[in-house]
């Protein structure tokens, strides 16, 4: 989103842009046409993805704002899951992708990693409203 509002300025486009949630398959995972590349037992594995998000995004909702932490429980998370190799898990300014030390309102986690030969990205906003 960061990305495309700032292309949208740079540019001088006069549009507007909406966030909207990430669209998820029952069981949490991104919809994704990436998904239909996993096999069965990939396609649980990736869930670990998920997971991790929702635990950095549960301490955050309990007060946790160290970046640092957040990561590592996020992290921590996904190497549980020793068939899903790390990308990347980090938090980041949601308007200027910047690393953060202290996770505010807005704040996005991203996450990357391969499972199987399968690249798959998520992310979920830091914040108390429905998009969060």
């Amino acid at each position: 989103m960061a990305i495309i509002r700032r292309m949208a300025r740079d540019l001088n486009f006069a549009v507007e842009i909406v966030a909207c949630p990430t669209v998820r398959e029952a069981d949490g995972l991104a919809m994704s046409s990436r998904n239909g590349y996993l096999d069965a037992q990939e396609r649980t594995q990736a869930l670990a993805l998920h997971r991790a998000l929702m635990r950095v995004k549960k301490m955050w909702d309990s007060g946790e704002k160290d970046a640092a932490k957040l990561v590592a429980t996020g992290r921590e998370e996904i190497a549980g899951e020793k068939s899903v190799r790390l990308d990347y898990f980090e938090i980041v300014d949601g308007e200027n992708l910047d690393a953060v030390k202290t996770a505010g309102d807005g704040a996005v986690v991203a996450v990357a990693a391969f499972v199987g030969a399968t690249r798959l990205i998520d992310n979920v906003v830091l914040s108390g409203n429905a998009l969060g």
